[in-house]
């Protein structure tokens, strides 16, 4: 029996989701890695801070999302480092080997070259 091809997703937010997400009927294993157990629905943060939602209603965890996908498997794990010249992701506690790699770890707040406005303009999440 032949291995199917693995494909290592680093990042469980909107990238990493969609990713995985348009792999379900794909002949390839996915595994997707993430340090938070939990995908964040992040255009609804205002919502949390008025108090018109329950952080529940805007979060999900991963293995909830993808629980009915079999072909995905779900690590909860920080991404270190990266080899690739051997074709391997290194989490901090083991290695995971890849075909292929998608590196969908975020973003962050950009204030456009002026880092003052950080000071009156604080996003709503930190890394």
């Amino acid at each position: 029996m032949q291995d199917r091809h693995h494909v290592v997703i680093l990042g469980g937010g909107f990238g990493g989701l969609c990713a995985a997400w348009s792999l379900k009927n794909a002949d390839v294993q996915v595994t997707l890695i993430d340090r938070r157990n939990f995908h964040l629905f992040q255009p609804l943060l205002y919502q949390i801070a008025t108090a018109w939602l329950s952080p529940a209603n805007i979060a999900s965890t991963h293995r909830a999302v993808f629980k009915w996908q079999k072909n995905t498997r779900v690590l909860l794990t920080e991404a270190i480092d990266i080899d690739a010249e051997k074709r391997e992701d290194i989490p901090s506690d083991s290695r995971v080997a890849y075909d292929s790699l998608i590196v969908a770890n975020g973003s962050r707040h950009d204030y456009f070259g002026r880092d003052q406005w950080q000071a009156f303009a604080p996003g709503l999440e930190t890394t």
